[in-house]
């Protein structure tokens, strides 16, 4: 049985709680550690609620019952100084002595072990509060020990590169431990409906200590309520933050809840005020921080939960740290810069509230699930939405079901079209123009749940989408002049989304999250093109302000399907006039008088006042405690906010304003 991490529950509630989840992966580590003679070193580590502590418990089962002494020790009830451990240690141990230090009583005892052959495995739990001793284990403790120990530390975090760098490497087995996957959840409990046991797990993220708290609560009632939910998210940010050892970091981890990425500089921006250095490192090193490409982003139901409790507590703060996270992102799309995916994909996320209330889309939902360019290794997830017998198989539902007749696309197809134009979407297709063109939908679990395949406006397209079934009748129509500018560009001039795809058309969650995540991913400074004789498809398109090209109305589908086609045009910076009309569709004003004419951020405006005072690049990364590389970056988006050259026109710009 998995339970909380936390040692402060009681007993009788937690026996109540109805998992039956072994881990039988990290049992049979700690069994091999056993069975061989020599020593080890066994990082186990996971963020709160994941049954670390738990785990200890049957370790220490395990070793008793092999005759393997277990000395178990928890950080949390000891100061983290040498002395303190040692003491903690010795107690466990029962070996106390009044006249040698506790060191020397400890190797007494274990040699008095040694000499009966017994062996013992020293394990500290809650080890992050002992981190600040890792030099003193490696270079004072572990060595001490005789050549037969074997220790455990179980914390939040891995062991840091320190480990990793020392002589103890090669000793060093790692466990990471993860929540529990929908299947692992169902397969172990059943007793609830299933879709109440949908319902706790995606609710939970899988974490097992909110599993066990929602289904201690569903146990009890057989419904959901916002006011239970409320009542978990509480307790999952209390538990979570006992990591902190004081409460400045509260306020930064608040911001970090709004959006989905954290950096530095947004950080600034949102509190309005510079961030230390030091303050920064301290938050993304907490152990509910992932560092990504994008940024650090906080574990997805802490997230939810400190959300949660922020807008609740404090309503008119939140809107304001929301409001000032999209002004962020709003800021990307300004002085005639291509946006990158992260900052559009950021951006929508951030109008998931609205949105939710507009009914367009279930924000939480949509936070489960993911969107990435597919592999050489996935056309085994790729090839059921192409091959013909998956997609007239009675036990494989596609998104090729119309939501009214529930026909699919490919018996209507079959009985309605020539057989040269029923091939909409072949392996050499995709293969033709790169399967990195194909957007695989995955859940949280990693089972994908729909697809997209994109083909890119460019050169050697051009030919085929003037000639091919669906994309002819929107490409024929082009001018000449727009036909000689795609040709004379090695870059795509835009995107035809070619196919969207879901394994369950009755799972309209998917269907949304499909457009949804796909997005952010195409929207640049180009031309979107997408067509669709599925009334549902053709509804999100026009939600998400695509123009119905009503010339372009096409039959390729079959004589009684006809088929719409779109276009989102976001030619010569219409991009940022796009994301702005969209956000204003939603109730979400996004044009306010910045507080700055230039709309710097507080860092940017620092290095303007230093820049001023005629600091070089190196003395400004000293005195800020950035890196050069840095600087120039800061300077760069200075340059274009302000429409100057160089850092003298910088200074005669800003002291012409004073």
């Amino acid at each position: 049985m998995i339970l909380p991490d936390n040692p402060n529950h009681d007993q009788s509630q937690m026996k109540a709680f109805p998992f039956n989840i072994t881990r039988e992966r990290e049992l049979a580590t700690f069994s091999h550690l056993l069975d061989q003679s020599g020593s080890g070193i066994l990082s186990v580590y996971g963020q709160p609620g994941t049954g670390k502590s738990e785990l200890m418990t049957h370790y220490q089962k395990e070793a008793t019952d092999r005759g393997v002494v277990f000395y178990l020790l928890n950080a949390q009830y000891s100061k983290a100084e040498p002395a303190a451990f040692l003491q903690l240690l010795l107690d466990q141990m029962g070996a106390s002595n009044l006249y040698i230090s506790p060191l020397e009583a400890i190797h007494m005892h274990i040699q008095h072990l040694e000499k009966q052959g017994i062996r013992f495995v020293i394990a500290i739990d809650s080890y992050e509060r002992f981190e600040k001793l890792d030099e003193w284990f490696r270079q004072s403790f572990l060595p001490s020990l005789p050549s037969s120990s074997i220790l455990i530390f179980c914390g939040r975090k891995q062991l840091n590169a320190s480990w990793r760098a020392s002589i103890w490497y090669p000793f060093i087995t790692s466990i990471e431990l993860k929540g529990f996957s929908m299947g692992q959840f169902d397969s172990a409990f059943q007793t609830l409906k299933p879709e109440l046991t949908k319902l706790a797990w995606e609710f939970s993220s899988g974490n097992p200590y909110a599993l066990s708290l929602c289904v201690q609560k569903l146990n009890e009632t057989q419904e959901w309520n916002r006011e239970d939910e409320q009542k978990i998210y509480r307790t999952v940010v209390k538990e979570w933050l006992s990591e902190l050892k004081d409460d400045h970091l509260i306020p930064y981890i608040e911001v970090a809840s709004i959006g989905r990425y954290i950096q530095q500089e947004k950080l600034e921006v949102m509190l309005d005020r510079i961030v230390p250095r030091k303050d920064f490192e301290a938050l993304v090193s907490l152990s509910f921080f992932e560092e990504t490409e994008s940024g650090w982003q906080l574990n997805t139901l802490f997230q939810r939960a400190m959300r949660d409790d922020l807008r609740r507590r404090k309503p008119s703060y939140y809107h304001q740290l929301w409001k000032r996270a999209l002004l962020y992102c709003r800021s990307f799309f300004d002085h005639d810069r291509i946006a990158d995916s992260t900052e559009i994909s950021e951006f929508f996320y951030l109008l998931g509230e609205p949105m939710m209330r507009a009914a367009l889309f279930d924000h939480e939902t949509l936070s489960t699930y993911t969107m990435t360019s597919a592999s050489q290794d996935d056309w085994n997830e790729i090839l059921p939405y192409i091959e013909e017998n998956a997609l007239v198989s009675e036990d494989l539902p596609t998104a090729f079901v119309d939501d009214q007749s529930g026909e699919t696309f490919k018996s209507f197809i079959s009985k309605n079209h020539k057989k040269q134009d029923s091939s909409f979407m072949t392996k050499e297709m995709i293969e033709s123009v790169g399967v990195h063109h194909v957007k695989l939908l995955r859940q949280r679990d990693g089972s994908v749940r729909g697809m997209a395949f994109l083909l890119p406006i460019q050169s050697n397209t051009l030919r085929k989408l003037q000639s091919s079934p669906v994309t002819r009748s929107y490409f024929k129509r082009i001018s000449l002049a727009e036909e000689k500018r795609i040709l004379s560009k090695e870059a795509p001039s835009g995107w035809v989304i070619r196919y969207l795809g879901v394994k369950s058309p009755k799972q309209m969650e998917d269907r949304k999250a499909l457009l949804y995540h796909l997005l952010p991913l195409v929207l640049t400074e180009g031309i979107l093109v997408a067509s669709t004789p599925i009334p549902f498809y053709q509804d999100l398109l026009e939600q998400f302000r695509f123009h119905e090209i009503p010339e372009a109305m096409h039959f390729d589908y079959g004589p009684d399907r006809p088929s719409k086609t779109y276009e989102l045009d976001l030619r010569n910076a219409r991009l940022s006039h796009y994301l702005e009309t969209f956000a204003s569709a939603l109730g979400v004003n996004l044009s306010e008088t910045p507080q700055h004419p230039y709309q710097f951020t507080a860092r940017e405006q620092e290095v303007v006042s230093l820049v001023i005072q005629g600091y070089s690049n190196a003395k400004l990364a000293q005195s800020l405690s950035l890196s050069e590389v840095t600087i120039k970056k800061h300077l760069s988006r200075i340059y274009e906010k302000t429409g100057v050259k160089n850092r003298t026109q910088l200074t005669r710009v800003m002291l012409e304003r004073k």
